[in-house]
């Protein structure tokens, strides 16, 4: 028997292991690819993912968009029922006041069951003129004539009526300085306290009452009231109250000063006292 061969089975061991390693290296090069395949496969994924980004993106500033509009909706909703609720509140202010004035229009008039009454709104009153005359919505149609009495709904003598129209009048306040007219007054429950209101004092706000006689005692809060003297306004109208008195000069004669309708600025109803004045004779 022939001896081993000792080099060819070296050979043989070489071109094995050369054969693995080949088979090896080609197998890990298929899986990783050549490098043109592999910066393509790389240049792939990033578009993949920068796309996939930008769509992620726009999904969300449309999403968040949306969700913007839906909120200046809702806001601009809620501005709306916002604007509704005031209003309403304002008009309910306006109904409270409007009820209050029609309760004390309803007070006064039961208290004047003595004299024919018709109650009138006022529709207009220049800004010029705001303490001298003012228009109600009722005329000769409804039996208003010159030189009626007007009372405020609280029923203070306001002035008196000086044209008419078939469906309005004009009437001049007792605030005007130009009142035109003087106003036969007496202080109620005292005997003797008869005088006139002639003229209103801007700087303090109150009426002027002169030719009061000295012998009268006169006290602050005092009630003043028509007299019915002069044939122009009925007996017992509320005029106004005593604020301050001073006596004149000669000490003969006493001025006072009386608090009468406060709330001229708003003055929405009125009274008309459709009675004509009786007038009364002293022999």
């Amino acid at each position: 028997m022939k001896g081993v061969n000792h080099l060819k089975v070296f050979l043989i061991i070489v071109l094995v292991f050369m054969t693995f390693i080949t088979v090896g290296y080609t197998m890990h090069q298929e899986t990783r690819g050549s490098i043109p395949q592999r910066l393509i496969k790389d240049g792939m994924v990033v578009v993949q993912t920068g796309y996939t980004g930008i769509v992620e993106g726009f999904k969300r500033f449309f999403v968040n968009l949306n969700d913007l509009f839906h909120t200046y909706e809702e806001n601009k909703m809620l501005k709306q029922q916002m604007y509704q609720y005031e209003s309403l509140e304002v008009y309910t202010h306006q109904l409270e006041e409007q009820l209050a004035s029609l309760e004390d229009l309803q007070q006064t008039g039961t208290s004047l069951v003595a004299y024919e009454t018709i109650n009138a709104t006022t529709v207009m009153r220049n800004v010029d003129q705001w303490h001298d005359f003012i228009f109600i919505n009722k005329g000769s149609k409804q039996g208003m004539k010159e030189n009626m009495a007007v009372l405020s709904k609280e029923g203070f003598l306001i002035g008196k009526i000086i044209s008419v129209t078939d469906f309005s009048s004009k009437v001049k306040l007792i605030k005007n300085q130009d009142f035109g007219s003087k106003v036969s007054a007496i202080i109620d429950g005292k005997e003797g306290s008869i005088g006139t209101v002639e003229g209103y004092d801007y700087t303090t706000d109150e009426l002027v009452m002169t030719q009061v006689s000295k012998d009268v005692k006169v006290d602050k809060g005092d009630k003043v009231i028509t007299s019915g003297l002069g044939g122009v306004y009925p007996k017992s109208l509320l005029i106004g109250y005593v604020d301050r008195i001073e006596v004149s000069k000669d000490g003969l004669t006493q001025t006072l000063y009386l608090k009468g309708e406060k709330n001229y600025d708003n003055m929405d109803y009125v009274i008309v006292v459709a009675r004509e004045a009786v007038t009364i004779d002293h022999e």
